[in-house]
């Protein structure tokens, strides 16, 4: 869903660029923001999953992405605009170091390499399938709301059910490997 989130609005520009009267620097802007945000964030997420449960962290960045993203849909001015995409790159700057960490520890050594391409090639789905979806309802109006708006809010529903779905049924492997251990210390007294 990270990769189709960042893709959602350079799919839409021209009809961002007419909603909001911006030019290609000012929606260049937007992504510059994301982007700032989401580097000088993203230490931050390593803070996080040190401390704390990273299925919860997913989920907490997740609803924070969902959130930026359904904001946008509703803006009516390009800096609300801005204000949300910084807040949808801390977000994305949660979520991508936590969920990297996580892959790590789910997947035994030998066979890493295969968790981080099963992610990458995920990702890259989501990618296109965002950035096509956006494509093909931008120039549409639904319920008399213009196309983009919708392709927002529906990206930041698919992204807050998957952040729900984490909370409720993912387990941090950490856990797991702490339990092994305290067994086999106990084993051993």
């Amino acid at each position: 869903m990270e990769r189709a989130d960042e893709n959602l609005l350079p799919a839409v520009y021209k009809e961002v660029s007419e909603a909001f009267n911006a030019g290609p620097s000012d929606l260049g802007y937007l992504t510059f923001i994301r982007n700032f945000v989401q580097g000088i964030s993203s230490p931050l997420a390593g803070i996080l999953v040190i401390s704390y449960d990273r299925p919860t962290i997913l989920a907490m960045g997740t609803f924070c992405w969902a959130l930026s993203t359904a904001a946008v849909s509703g803006c009516n001015d390009f800096m609300q605009v801005a204000f949300w995409r910084a807040i949808n790159g801390f977000g994305l700057a949660i979520v991508i170091p936590a969920l990297q960490s996580f892959i790590a520890d789910s997947y035994k050594e030998g066979v890493r390499g295969a968790g981080f391409g099963l992610l990458s090639f995920i990702g890259t789905v989501g990618g296109i399938g965002g950035g096509v979806m956006a494509t093909v309802m931008a120039g549409q109006t639904f319920w008399g709301i213009q196309g983009w708006r919708c392709a927002f809010v529906l990206m930041a529903s698919l992204s807050a059910f998957i952040g729900f779905l984490v909370l409720l049924y993912v387990d941090d492997p950490r856990k797991r490997i702490s339990a092994t251990q305290n067994a086999s210390e106990s084993s051993e007294k």
